[in-house]
């Protein structure tokens, strides 16, 4: 590959956005974290919702470098041979790299392509 690396990360956890943080550091590397929610939830303050004395999220801006974009929207399909993902709201970012971070919970068996290539 010449020129710049393009880096999709799905999943916008303490490992997707650990994993972006780190690739963004590198030249010639753009990379987008692709996560549902425009808010980064921190699992280890969520007994602190639960007490109402913290809402255990904080702004992706806080979190992710500067240089690391955010994509604000669901992951319905990784099409591996095209390195392209689709998005619940109908665009696709393509990848040369693809970082699969969903987290902790079970990933969806119905996204078309995780069982193959995750």
């Amino acid at each position: 590959m010449n020129g710049n690396v393009e880096v999709v990360v799905v999943g916008g956890g303490y490992g997707g956005v650990t994993a972006a943080n780190s690739l963004a550091r590198r030249d010639g590397v753009s990379v987008t974290v692709v996560n549902p929610r425009p808010d980064f939830v921190e699992r280890i303050r969520l007994h602190q919702l639960v007490t109402g004395s913290d809402d255990a999220v904080v702004g992706f801006g806080e979190v992710l470098g500067g240089n690391v974009r955010l994509v604000v929207d669901t992951a319905t399909r990784i099409d591996a041979a095209e390195r392209q993902v689709s998005l619940a709201g109908g665009g696709t970012v393509s990848y040369d790299y693809l970082v699969y971070a969903v987290g902790s919970g079970a990933s969806a068996p119905d996204v078309p392509g995780a069982a193959e290539f995750a």
